[in-house]
C-alpha cells in the first residue's frame, strides 16, 4: 500500500520531529474531501489517482510533507506529477513554508516531497530513499 511505502521511505530517511502517516479518503466528494486532495497533493480532484498516503508533522509547525500517490490505470504519471508540482501550496502551513520541493515517479507511483531546509533536511534524501524503495531507477524527477 502507499502507507507501507511511505513508512519504508521514512525508515530510510527519518525525521527528528513527531510525524505520522495519514491516508486521504479519495471517495469523499464533499467540499472537505476535495479540499483534502488538493491540500495534500496539489491535484484538483482524485480522478487520476487510486491511492494516496501522506506523512506530515503531527505537532508543531514543521514544513514537511511526503506524499505518495498511485496513478489510475491509463493515467500519465508524469502529467500527474507535473500537476502536483505546479499546484501544491508550499506555504500551506501558513506560518512556515517549504523551500525545497521535488516530485519523482516510478511506474504508477508518484512521490512529492517538500520541506523547509532549515529543519536540517534535504529533499534529495527522500528522493534517494524512494529510489531504494522502488527498487530501480526512477522514471522522472521534476
Amino acid at each position: 500500500t502507499m502507507e507501507e511505502n511511505v513508512m519504508k521511505v521514512m525508515e530510510i530517511a527519518p525525521v527528528e520531529f513527531m510525524a505520522g502517516t495519514m491516508p486521504v479518503d479519495l471517495t469523499d466528494t464533499s467540499e472537505d474531501g476535495k479540499w483534502a486532495v488538493s491540500y495534500f497533493t496539489g491535484l484538483s480532484d482524485a480522478a487520476k489517482i487510486t491511492d494516496v498516503a501522506v506523512y506530515e508533522s503531527m505537532m508543531g509547525s514543521q514544513a514537511f510533507s511526503l506524499v505518495l500517490v498511485r496513478t489510475a490505470e491509463g493515467a500519465d504519471a508524469k502529467a500527474v506529477a507535473q500537476e502536483m508540482t505546479d499546484n501544491i501550496d508550499t506555504r500551506k502551513w501558513i506560518c512556515v513554508g517549504a523551500d525545497e520541493k521535488i516530485v519523482a515517479g516510478y511506474g504508477d507511483t508518484v512521490m512529492l516531497i517538500m520541506l523547509d531546509s532549515q529543519l536540517g533536511l534535504k529533499a534529495q534524501s527522500y528522493v534517494d530513499a524512494f529510489t531504494q524503495v522502488a527498487g530501480g531507477e526512477l522514471d522522472f524527477t521534476i
